[in-house]
């Protein structure tokens, strides 16, 4: 294996109007990484053809990891998939996850792993701009007053592509399946003193699909942040990589 090499997860649901821009515009972003990468892409349960377009894209290069959950492991779920299956075949030095919707340009993923590269645990992206509407400006106001009440540092939690060590983050053991996940992964590398580096992005409009997040969304996640601050934790699961 290459010395520096990069693996990403992304897990879609219902994202085959998406698919094959998304997909394209990893493969670029990755590319101008200059170093050896894998993408596991995770149809999380669809119900449309995301499935039948995962497969005909992936066909013929091994860099395209295929992972077909017969229903919906959460947002959480369906990352961690992916991850476990990166561990288990390429075991790449940096690891983590993008969404599958488009609004956030993967065009900075070149930036994030040079973080990493330079020492920091965890990269990610801050979304400075929002031009997604005003109830997912909203949200994610909702999202970073419930999340600095709680003292943590780091902004917009949830700003995804996220890149780690991949060191940090399998000694952080993230065990969310839910919308938790961003939020618990940034939680505990705050108090373990781990360097946290943010590339700023903007939230560009969906072109296509649904949204999956939504004031359920809101509430499920205020659920969890509460849970957390009286000392709960996500349970340990075993997470399989699915199959290709």
């Amino acid at each position: 294996m290459h010395p520096v090499s990069i693996g990403i997860s992304v897990p879609l649901f219902n994202e085959n109007t998406l698919l094959t821009g998304v997909v394209a515009d990893l493969r670029d972003a990755l590319d101008r990484c200059g170093v050896p990468w894998h993408l596991a892409l995770v149809n999380n349960g669809s119900t449309d053809d995301t499935g039948d377009t995962l497969d005909r894209i992936a066909h013929g290069d091994p860099r395209l990891i295929p992972l077909h959950l017969s229903e919906n492991a959460g947002y959480g779920g369906g990352i961690l998939h992916g991850l476990h299956a990166l561990r288990e075949r390429v075991n790449p030095p940096f690891i983590g996850w993008a969404w599958g919707d488009g609004q956030v340009d993967p065009g900075v993923l070149p930036a994030l792993l040079e973080l990493c590269q330079d020492g920091a645990d965890l990269a990610k992206v801050r979304r400075r701009t929002r031009l997604d509407g005003r109830r997912r400006r909203a949200i994610t106001r909702t999202y970073g007053l419930a999340t600095r009440a709680l003292g943590i540092r780091t902004p917009d939690v949830n700003g995804c592509p996220k890149v780690f060590r991949s060191s940090t983050l399998w000694a952080l053991n993230p065990q969310s399946q839910d919308w938790f996940l961003d939020p618990e992964v940034v939680f505990r590398l705050e108090a373990q003193g781990g360097t946290i580096a943010q590339v700023d992005a903007t939230m560009r409009p969906r072109q296509g699909g649904q949204s999956k997040v939504n004031w359920r969304t809101v509430a499920e996640f205020s659920l969890a942040l509460a849970r957390w601050s009286q000392g709960w934790r996500p349970s340990s699961q075993s997470v399989d990589a699915g199959n290709a």
